[in-house]
């Protein structure tokens, strides 16, 4: 797999980062993808409990050898189902950031603070889903000049916390979270657990709708449009 590496060099602009971390004392710091260390050696002025989880080997070897205090995770951030960490920090690319917002689904955490591509979550389904689980703040633009090698396109720093949701709302996630399971399934055991119905009542409640037999992690854009209409119509009556 070809590594989309692009290491930030402005300085200035990684203390600001860190600074939107908020770090208080003695939290456990998680940085996603960390490179040669650049965020990294502001995260130890701010506690002395920071992870990293970097898929380069050469790049694991360097931090390694450079920040001693620190625990070093050889990985792709992708083979993790949670991440159960005070703050989240990273430089994410493009091909990890969809994955990465649905681990965050399933992940315990204070705040996350991430750069990203400009045009992340600005559309499509991310756009639709993680507004109804997440307050996501854009902090700032970045320049390409701010990297090296230069990527493609400009970047953006995101803000991410969880929100206080809603019966509706998280009847929506609870779906969400059982992607390897039929629709009409995951709807069911979904107001089951949220509304404490039994499975009789939650499956009157179930929609017509003609996907009610695929997984749900096949729904489309237009499909996951439609539930969530039928949701907010079912909590209106």
């Amino acid at each position: 797999m070809k590594l989309e590496q692009h290491f930030m060099i402005n300085e200035e602009l990684c203390k600001r980062i860190v600074s939107y971390l908020e770090i208080q004392l003695n939290e456990v710091v998680l940085e996603i993808g960390p490179g040669r260390g650049a965020l990294t050696k502001y995260l130890i002025k701010e506690t002395k409990k920071v992870v990293v989880i970097e898929i380069s080997f050469d790049l694991t070897s360097e931090l390694i050898t450079n920040f001693k205090g620190i625990k070093v995770i050889n990985d792709s951030i992708t083979s993790f189902k949670e991440l159960n960490f005070d703050r989240i920090i990273g430089n994410i690319p493009y091909s990890v950031c969809e994955p990465l917002m649905s681990i965050l689904v399933s992940s315990k955490f204070k705040t996350a603070v991430f750069t990203v591509p400009a045009n992340f979550m600005k559309k499509g389904l991310l756009n639709l889903i993680m507004q109804k689980f997440f307050t996501i703040e854009i902090l700032e633009e970045i320049n390409k000049n701010a990297f090296d090698p230069k990527p493609k396109v400009k970047s953006k720093v995101i803000r991410i916390r969880h929100k206080e949701m809603s019966e509706k709302e998280k009847i929506i996630k609870e779906i969400y979270l059982q992607s390897d399971k039929k629709f009409d399934n995951a709807f069911r055991e979904a107001y089951c657990k949220v509304l404490k119905l039994t499975k009789k009542e939650a499956k009157s409640k179930l929609p017509e709708l003609s996907f009610l037999n695929k997984k749900v992690y096949t729904l489309s854009l237009e499909e996951w449009k439609e539930v969530i209409e039928e949701i907010e119509k079912e909590f209106k009556n």
